[in-house]
């Protein structure tokens, strides 16, 4: 269980929400220009977020179950909790990414840049770009709902981002992964601009050299 929720894990940080550092989209499916003003604002507003903490819930449509607490701040920056029974820990300080079995007491690392994490947490997103398609745009009953896929590898997956209209607020992301699994997290209370402590974004590196003088 705990190895189907950690590979999951890795799943929910390529969505890990926003997208990569200077990311770019292209419209492939003919956004009309109203369409467009509704995605610049959702573009305008997750440039605007510097830190979010909030409870999440997720479920994949394996059906794993799994909630905890998540925290970022931009850019690069994420810790994700999730609660008993499941003794994962992962976070990100901006460069390398520990994923931790407190359990078993393992780490492991991959760069930050190796992952379409960055789809999540970095600084600064243009969504009629070249690096990005939105393949599917809705906005219905207070809910709008944004499709993208990574244009250099169509069979990678697709992240969709899904936004509280009134007022404008993230509420949940579902990431399709290149076998067909979704994974969907729904953010519960969030917290946006709140400070949060950097000792939160430590990552454990058990192959540094020990200094006890």
């Amino acid at each position: 269980m705990v190895g189907i929720l950690l590979a999951v894990a890795l799943t929910v940080l390529a969505a890990a929400l926003f997208l990569p550092k200077s990311a770019n989209a292209k419209d492939v499916i003919g956004l009309q220009a109203g369409q467009k003003d509704q995605v610049k604002k959702v573009q305008d507003y997750l440039n605007a977020i510097s830190t979010l903490r909030a409870r999440f819930m997720q479920i994949t449509s394996q059906g794993n179950y799994a909630q905890g607490e998540f925290q970022l701040s931009k850019p690069g920056r994420m810790r994700i909790d999730y609660d008993p029974p499941v003794p994962v820990l992962i976070v990100s300080n901006g460069t390398i990414v520990m994923y931790k079995d407190e359990e078993l007491d393992q780490l492991s690392y991959v760069p930050l840049s190796s992952l379409p994490a960055s789809m999540f947490i970095g600084d600064n997103v243009d969504f009629f770009g070249e690096d990005l398609l939105i393949t599917d745009f809705e906005n219905a009953a207070n809910a709008l709902r944004l499709t993208l896929q990574r244009s250099e590898d169509l069979m990678e997956g697709s992240l969709t981002l899904v936004f509280q209209t009134q007022p404008l607020t993230l509420k949940q992301w579902a990431v399709v992964d290149a076998q067909g699994i979704t994974t969907t997290v729904s953010l519960m209370g969030p917290e946006f601009g709140e400070p949060l402590d950097e000792q939160l974004f430590h990552v454990e590196n058990r192959s540094l050299p020990r200094n006890d003088n």
